[in-house]
């Protein structure tokens, strides 16, 4: 009979050797230190649809599984020519380890729409290889083989039997030289004619609106009398005192208009009746019109 104490010893005993065997089962689960590849790195491809119809999409996979512990993940690479097929997306790249193991997953969506893959029937395709491209921990850089992707078919949404139905039906014809209700040329003139007379119209206001006689003036041009109505009135007067009678009554005249403009109806009155009295006058009321009006411009009419 065992007694109890060995028992406990024997339960105790199987637990510990349980409880190790779990340990290196785990270890060697989840890679550990012991779990190694024979070579530092390993690569599959795969492409599909191998037969497929114009249009439709192609993916293709490259997986890479090497040794973390001699390559660095990092590094690896993926050089591919699909061509005619083009990428209708950048490639994705995932990355799963387990322990000293990574596992590299390289996936591309391609498609081919280019008049180079239109099938009459069926075509065949062979896509240009493909390698991966790696640096060693060392520092050292290596290149795996080439991956030969497999032969791609592609057949034709429509059946050769009826592709005269996609041909195009109708008929070409030679259009007739082109007519107009009114001539080019008329209308090109009259839009020529309307356009110099407008410029010509826009020059007109644009010389009206600009003072000529200051630009003139700054630019030596012309000499602009700055002497108001009143005096220039009144130096007409002076000018024509000796000169045949009717400028005379005409300047005076005036002088009596521009008396009334600068509100002296008194003086305006004088000059309007020596303007137009029988004789022309000879006397000294001509002179003493003037040194009135005189006195007025100096007083600031």
């Amino acid at each position: 009979m065992i007694d109890r104490r060995h028992f406990a010893v024997l339960v105790a005993v199987g637990v510990l050797i349980l409880t190790l065997a779990g340990a290196l089962a785990w270890r060697a689960w989840s890679g550990g230190d012991g779990g190694t590849l024979s070579e530092p790195i390993a690569v599959n491809a795969t492409i599909g649809p191998q037969q497929h119809m114009f249009g439709d999409p192609v993916r293709a996979r490259v997986e890479v599984i090497l040794d973390s512990k001699r390559i660095d993940p990092k590094t690896v690479t993926v050089h591919a020519n699909f061509a005619p097929y083009r990428p209708l997306a950048r490639p994705e790249r995932a990355e799963t380890s387990s322990g000293s193991i990574t596992r590299l997953r390289f996936d591309y969506a391609l498609a081919c729409l280019t008049y180079r893959c239109l099938p009459a029937g069926l075509r065949r395709f062979d896509l240009h290889n493909a390698s991966v491209a790696y640096r060693t921990r060392s520092g050292q850089s290596g290149r795996t083989e080439e991956i030969d992707w497999p032969r791609l078919q592609v057949t034709g949404r429509i059946a050769p039997s009826r592709m005269w139905e996609a041909r195009l039906q109708g008929e070409y014809r030679e259009l007739g030289q082109p007519t107009y209700r009114i001539s080019p040329t008329l209308v090109q003139v009259v839009a020529l004619v309307l356009a110099v007379l407008f410029a010509a119209a826009a020059l007109v206001l644009i010389l009206r609106l600009l003072p000529l006689a200051r630009i003139a003036e700054r630019l030596g041009l012309k000499t602009v009398d700055r002497r108001s109505s009143l005096e220039r009135a009144l130096a007409q007067v002076h000018e024509t005192a000796t000169a045949e009678p009717d400028e005379g009554r005409r300047a005076l005249e005036r002088l009596a208009h521009e008396l009334r403009r600068a509100r002296s109806p008194e003086l305006a009155g004088a000059a309007s009746r020596l303007a137009w009295s029988r004789e022309y006058p000879a006397d000294g009321r001509l002179t003493t019109l003037s040194s009135e009006v005189e006195r007025l411009l100096a007083e600031g009419a």
